[in-house]
């Protein structure tokens, strides 16, 4: 067997601790790799493989290393593409060192338990998921180890896998822990990673409920988990359990940025399933990127990282409460109506930088003095915003916060005390010095005193030796090798006086000192030494200080980022000419003049509004019909996005809006095929359909467009008019509802269905060009123009003349006079073209023998009959059929 090295004894001793992770072994000014975590890091990050020794198998070791200065560039590529990294670091100074270095694992740092600001792409929370239960229950958990953000809560649903993707999507999380036992659950991991959240194994021991809950009593200092209202939600405290356990492990150090757990419920909040969130790009696109052409992208014009997170999380959780959700309208309106109280205000904001984080770093022992400036800058701006607010401190939501941010004028003394020590400009490492102010500590500035004359007589010290040797280019320079030198050109060695003692030859020149410059030396790098370790003991202190007033001031930055949020609603409103919804009880959802928020910030001034007038008695139903691309879908989406910004506590694009409470939106638009797991787009239809037949309730709103048209027109047509007869008679009665279709004969449900009414999207036709009028109006059409959509989509005019061609011969045959004659059964059956058949006579042997049925056919004007009117004498016929029979 290789002998292996003490090094790689230790590196070794490190991958065998976290197997599952890639091991940055800290090397100098390396991090280093080996074996196969090289080949790894090499290929993700592209840089170059080498080999160096053998490994334990005798072969060539790969290598693959990056400067540990760089480590913020490397990582989160790594840690983006779901790798796991543990860092291993020297544990001592290698110049004291007796022997090889100490080194040792210090963090692993996963997905979901990042805490350096390279790994954050925005102000967005980043969670760690946790996950855990058993047959219709689940508890789910959500950590921002970067935030101190900390919720918990507990599912009991039929189809729990639904509701955990649901809550997954919404919050959004980076990583997923679940015990092996869940982990075998094929079904249950196939949806969480459909959201593409990284999902990694964690020991069963760790979601045990009598570890969890002495845990998370332990870590907040408390003899009972009542206070924050899961205990007795057994599953909701075996996830947080395991959450926090998770973070404590990766991060090796106590997380006391996580001050407080929060247990939430789904009744609270408006759900929006993880379809829904995808067919209305709430807070990303429909390709799963950014947040452009979202609905989050038209409302987010918020000034603080706070706000920003704190909007999508509204946006993502509306809110089921009247009161609640007119509490926020109330603010809204009332800063809506003072435009310079605003203005002052939002400018105020944008001095305020992510405090939420800023304070998590401090906690966590990984800031430095440009984080105690940002924080400081911050408070600065805290007394600005209070003043602003001083008119509003009588009652409601805004009296609540300005109440709250006058709690915190004791933290002006923090302010001070940063603003006294810590230079305006400080640089970024902590261990170089420069971030202490002159003036702060006595001591700190005896030393630089030492640093400064030391540097004087170094200048005075180069000057006497150029004088003494004639050797006009001579200098004193400095590294931390060799430290002070006297350099001289190879072209001048031989005017070097014999008191110089050579220390390092050079290509073009030599080194050299003497004991003067030495003597001198250890007096300027002694005081240089002590100066920076007495800068970052301050910085410590400083720090520790900081960390005392933790709690208060994740409060003020929670308190910024609502009232953050609130101007924002008021800024968007008095810029986008929206206005305040009324929020009732009831059911009723009155909409004048409505706008599709997102396809209105596109066009500016050319979108035509349309209204809606639902509810449970009446207008249960909107049967929509009209042209392919006139807005069907358009005018849908923006029916829901009105509700979702009206209970997030928005105003709305109308020009009046009523709206009764909706718990739940449904969605079932657009076509996604999801071949890796081997549904069609007909399949994925049928999946989102039985979703919404079996979960909406009487005060939910649901959107389906274009049910059915994945399968043959005999199918389709059948699955349409049973959804439509089933949310309307049987399974959902009261399900305010909207379905758009080119199955036109489902609009003759209106007169059998009475909470049924159809709707068209008007178009006008100018000879052979269409104009779309963006309007939708009370009836119903019979015409999808798709044959124009075709053409102006730049289909071969000779494919759209073929195609018109056959429609004539479609409609001519579907005029054909009812005739029962022989000539007449063969053109039929010889046809080249049919359309759905909702009847047909079947030859028999009786065939000569004339029917009462048939001669009332022969009787029947075809052309004169009006849909409604078929439909009808259908029906008596098929009763004598049945009478005969």
């Amino acid at each position: 067997m290789n002998q292996m090295t003490p090094a790689m004894q230790q590196y070794y001793s490190a991958k065998e601790e976290y197997a599952d992770a890639l091991i940055f072994f800290r090397m100098g000014d390396f991090y280093e790799s080996f074996g196969e975590d090289a080949k790894t890091i090499a290929r993700e990050l592209e840089i170059t493989l080498t080999t160096r020794g053998r490994g334990k198998d005798g072969k060539e070791m790969p290598l693959a290393g990056i400067p540990y200065h760089a480590i913020d560039n490397y990582l989160p590529r790594l840690i983006k593409k779901g790798y796991k990294v543990a860092i291993c670091e020297q544990l001592e100074d290698p110049k004291t060192a007796k022997g090889v270095v100490k080194r040792g694992v210090v963090r692993v740092v996963t997905p979901g338990t990042a805490m350096d600001p390279s790994m954050f792409p925005d102000a967005s929370n980043n969670y760690l998921m946790a996950l855990y239960g058993e047959g219709k229950d689940f508890g789910l958990a959500f950590l921002d180890i970067s935030t101190g953000e900390f919720l918990t809560t507990q599912l009991a649903d039929s189809s729990p896998y639904d509701r955990i993707a649901s809550e997954a999507a919404r919050m959004g999380p980076s990583e997923c822990i679940m015990p092996p036992s869940m982990l075998a659950d094929e079904k249950l991991v196939e949806r969480i990673r459909e959201l593409k959240i990284i999902i990694h194994e964690y020991g069963e021991d760790a979601f045990g409920q009598e570890c969890a809950d002495k845990l998370l009593k332990e870590h907040f200092h408390v003899s009972t988990l009542e206070g924050m209202g899961c205990s007795g939600l057994p599953f909701a405290v075996c996830a947080a359990g395991a959450a926090l356990q998770y973070a404590v492990d990766t991060q090796m150090r106590e997380l006391s940025q996580v001050q407080q757990l929060k247990t939430y419920f789904d009744s609270e909040f408006m759900v929006l399933d993880a379809i829904t969130l995808r067919n209305l790009e709430i807070v990303k696109n429909v390709r799963g990127e950014g947040n452009d052409s979202t609905l989050l992208g038209v409302l987010d014009d918020t000034k603080t990282p706070m706000g920003g997170r704190l909007l999508q999380k509204w946006l993502l959780k509306p809110l089921v409460s009247v009161d609640d959700i007119n509490q926020r309208l109330d603010a809204v309106s009332q800063l809506l109506g003072s435009t310079l109280v605003r203005f002052d205000l939002r400018s105020h904001l944008s001095y305020v930088k992510d405090m939420e984080r800023l304070v998590g770093r401090v906690l966590y022992g990984n800031s430095n003095a440009r984080d105690l400036v940002a924080l400081r800058r911050s408070l600065e701006a805290v007394p600005q915003v209070t003043e602003s607010m001083e008119g509003y401190g009588k009652s409601g939501l805004l009296a609540d916060i300005v109440s709250q941010l006058f709690s915190f004028r004791e933290l002006e003394e923090l302010t001070g005390l940063i603003g006294r020590a810590i230079v305006d400009e400080p640089p970024v490492s902590v261990r170089d010095g420069g971030m202490i102010k002159s003036g702060y500590n006595d001591r700190l500035d005896e030393l630089r005193g030492m640093s400064k004359s030391g540097k004087h007589w170094i200048a005075e010290f180069q000057q006497k030796e150029r004088d003494r040797t004639g050797i006009r280019s001579l200098k004193v320079g400095y590294n931390k090798v060799f430290g002070y030198y006297l350099e001289v050109t190879k072209a001048n060695i031989s005017q070097v006086p014999d008191d110089y003692i050579r220390k390092q030859t050079m290509t073009n020149a030599e080194r050299f000192y003497t004991p003067q410059l030495k003597e001198r030396e250890s007096d300027i790098l002694s005081a240089d030494e002590k100066m920076v370790a007495l800068e970052y003991e301050i910085l410590c202190e400083i720090n520790t200080v900081v960390a005392s007033h933790a709690k208060q001031l994740q409060d003020i930055a929670a308190t910024l980022g609502m009232l953050d949020v609130l101007a924002n609603f008021a800024e968007v409103a008095a810029n986008n000419n929206y206005i305040r919804p009324g929020i009732t009880s009831d059911c009723k959802l009155l909409i004048r003049d409505g706008r599709h928020p997102v396809v209105e910030s596109a066009v500016p001034g050319g979108f035509v509004p349309n209204d809606a007038d639902m509810d449970c008695q009446n207008n249960q139903f909107m049967l929509i019909t009209g042209p392919n691309m006139a807005g069907k879908s358009t005018y849908m989406r923006q029916i829901a996005m009105i509700v979702i910004m009206a209970q997030a506590g928005s105003f709305v694009p109308a020009s009046h809006a009523s709206i009764g409470i909706v718990d739940r939106v449904f969605t079932r638009v657009g076509a996604f095929d999801d071949l890796a797991s081997g549904q069609s787009t007909f399949m994925v239809e049928m999946v989102e359909l039985a979703n919404i037949l079996n979960n909406a309730t009487p005060r939910s709103l649901v959107l389906l467009d274009e049910i059915g048209r994945g399968t043959s027109t005999y199918d389709g047509y059948s699955i349409a008019k049973a959804v439509v007869e089933y949310i309307h008679n049987k399974g959902r009665v009261g399900v305010r509802s909207l379905f758009a279709t080119h199955y036109h004969q489902l609009t003759e449900l209106a007169g059998g269905l009475k909470r049924v009414k159809n709707f068209h999207i008007a178009v006008k036709e100018e000879g052979d060009d269409l104009v779309f009028l963006r309007k939708i109006v009370p009836g119903a059409t019979d015409k999808s123009y798709g044959i124009h959509v075709a053409r102006i989509a730049g289909v071969p005019l000779s494919v759209t003349k073929r195609a018109r061609e056959i429609l004539e011969d479609i409609e001519n045959e579907s005029a054909i006079s009812m005739n029962d004659t022989r000539a007449g059964r063969k053109h039929r059956n010889n046809a080249k073209y049919t359309q759905l058949i909702l009847f047909d006579q079947a030859a028999s042997a009786e065939e000569s023998k004339p029917h009462p049925v048939l001669e009332q056919l022969r009787e029947l004007d075809v052309n004169s009959l009006t849909p409604l009117e078929a439909l009808n004498k259908l029906s008596q016929m098929k009763s004598r059929l049945e009478q005969k029979g």
